[in-house]
């Protein structure tokens, strides 16, 4: 293939990307990579483009050896060169250019021959109506465990065995508790299913291996105030991306709003009339209605008006790639907080949890120390009952601990005293 068909190719590869609606900016940065691959391919003097050139092509670039083009890398440099080069490959080997594909095929865990069963379970589980975060979540552990169950050769689920069940168990010790905790919940799941349906004669479910889980294994950070304006003073709010990381962490620091509902929050759950902001919490079901305060107020309106690109999506915080639509389920939002801190110089003890739920957390002991009432909390956080705040909450407020405190001169008085009257 000459030098002319290539840059043909380049001329389709651009033409794509205007299409699809991609910005002056991006196209160009394109068109230079894309340009320095023709000078490669024609210093070279082949007349085939393969895989193989366009591997040497990114180490040349980048000085990062591809073991295959599509292969999943971390490097944002090797990303930048290996994009527009994955979209001419495809170009100069006839296939469509499709914009908006992955350059790293999704994987199915599951194996092949179980997939059909799969599918079934997921479909039961969506007719059931679990949230799509659930469903998600179910077919990585069934898909996990029918993989293993392939690897072990079992062939024949009717003769599924609680042996073949703790060998999967077994398997996964080396995963957090709490990890394995959720992963046992969807395996009975998938295991009650096969007996529904008729795929094994009995369900294992009840016979699952027991999981002593501690629920609050890792302790999150608590925030000082001070540090919270630190990660806000660091974020550049003159770019889109600062403005609406600004607006999203300001409003879960103030507001406790859970990561979920910000994703989820809509424009038109704002009521500037009224100062409220009005959702459907995502977790529990339940209404919930919050001030939006000046500052929160503020900073949703800079990203609104000068940061959030022009999308059809009706959520207020959206993707900054195309095509500029709402945050998924699995999407990275809570990464932002920490990128953030590293900025701001501030480190986290080993094992605390560092997340956008920390803040939620930090203003719920925030409130309790400033002696706000806890069924007030507890309207603030969403939760259904005062209980629930007071069982995970309290237990952060250390000053009020200390008061709760017994004097150990006082319990060995009290107990001689008590031997001496017996």
């Amino acid at each position: 293939m000459g030098q002319t068909d290539v840059r043909e190719a380049v001329g389709r590869v651009l033409a794509a990307l205007r299409e699809a609606g991609r910005t002056e900016a991006t196209i160009r940065c394109h068109e230079v990579v894309l340009d320095r691959f023709v000078v490669f391919v024609a210093g070279r003097g082949v007349g085939t483009v393969s895989e193989r050139v366009c591997i040497d092509f990114v180490a040349d670039q980048t000085g990062v050896r591809l073991g295959s083009l599509r292969e999943s890398v971390n490097d944002r440099d090797v990303k930048a060169v290996r994009r527009p080069v994955v979209l001419i490959a495809d170009v100069l080997a006839g296939r469509p250019v499709e914009i908006d594909r992955s350059v790293i095929p999704v994987k199915d865990g599951c194996p092949a021959r179980f997939r059909p069963l799969r599918d079934d379970y997921l479909a039961c589980c969506r007719a059931r109506g679990n949230a799509e975060a659930t469903v998600v979540a179910k077919d990585s552990a069934a898909s996990r465990f029918l993989s293993y169950l392939e690897e072990m050769g079992v062939d024949d689920l009717s003769a599924l065995s609680v042996r073949d069940i703790s060998g999967f168990f077994v398997r996964q010790r080396r995963l957090r508790r709490k990890t394995v905790a959720a992963m046992r919940s969807c395996v009975a799941d998938f295991l009650a299913f096969l007996a529904t349906t008729g795929r094994t004669p009995e369900s294992l479910a009840g016979r699952l291996p027991p999981h002593r889980h501690v629920r609050h294994e890792s302790e999150p950070h608590l925030w000082a105030v001070e540090e919270i304006r630190r990660v806000l003073d660091v974020i550049d709010r003159q770019s889109a991306a600062g403005k609406r990381d600004y607006a999203m962490i300001l409003a879960t620091a103030r507001l406790g709003l859970r990561i979920s509902d910000l994703r989820q929050l809509e424009l038109g759950d704002l009521d500037w009339r009224a100062k409220t902001i009005t959702i459907v919490q995502h977790k529990t079901g339940r209404p919930l209605s919050l001030p939006l305060l000046d500052d929160v107020g503020w900073a949703i309106i800079d990203y609104v008006g000068h940061g959030r690109p022009e999308t059809a999506s009706l959520k207020v915080f959206v993707k900054h790639r195309h095509p500029f639509d709402a945050f998924g389920n699995s999407s990275s939002v809570a990464s932002r907080l920490s990128r953030h801190a590293a900025r701001a110089r501030i480190t986290f003890a080993p094992g605390e949890v560092c997340g956008m739920h920390s803040l939620r957390g930090a203003l719920a002991v925030a409130m309790i120390g400033n002696d706000t009432p806890i069924p007030v909390v507890s309207a603030v956080l969403g939760h259904a009952s005062s209980d629930t705040t007071q069982a995970y909450y309290l237990r952060f407020d250390v000053d009020r601990l200390r008061c709760c405190a017994l004097d150990v001169e006082d319990v060995i008085g009290h107990a001689r005293a008590g031997e001496g009257d017996a």
